[in-house]
């Protein structure tokens, strides 16, 4: 009976740093934002901003929480983390994170943003560690040097 009651620890998103550009300068001052929705309907939203090189950083997000202790739940985490300039949001990743135990591919991700907002943004996938054959998928206009093929462009 008091299990229910229980809190467990749920990791929500990993640390992300990450550099912006628009037209291969930097994006002095932007506003980055993070939105994280979590299977107990309590969405967690922080922001930071760019400095002189166009580069940010915010820190992992964990919680204490009953949903993991909810008999048929599926936990999920909604993550979104964009810039909005010139009134036009630009989604730098934008994932749905399975599980409450952080993943390492998303952690490689997540510290390595590096977006110039004159790119598209593409849905793309990279390795799944854990299940090779289901690769994770993610939108984004941040690009990567390995382990990272963009399935199509989004259009608006």
């Amino acid at each position: 009976m008091f299990g229910f009651f229980k809190k467990y620890d749920a990791h929500l998103c990993s640390a992300v740093s990450g550099q912006i550009l628009l037209n291969g300068k930097p994006l002095v001052g932007g506003k980055v934002e993070r939105g994280l929705n979590y299977i107990d309907d309590k969405k967690r939203e922080d922001h930071t901003l760019t400095d002189e090189q166009g580069c940010f950083t915010m820190p992992a997000v964990n919680v204490r929480s009953k949903a993991p202790g909810w008999a048929f739940a599926e936990q999920l985490t909604m993550q979104l983390i964009y810039i909005e300039h010139n009134n036009k949001p630009y989604v730098l990743w934008s994932a749905c994170l399975s599980g409450t135990e952080p993943v390492p591919a998303y952690d490689k991700k997540l510290k390595t943003l590096q977006a110039d907002l004159s790119n598209p943004e593409v849905a793309f996938t990279f390795i799944n560690e854990s299940n090779p054959n289901v690769p994770h998928c993610v939108r984004s206009v941040c690009r990567w040097n390995d382990d990272f093929e963009i399935l199509h462009i989004v259009k608006d």
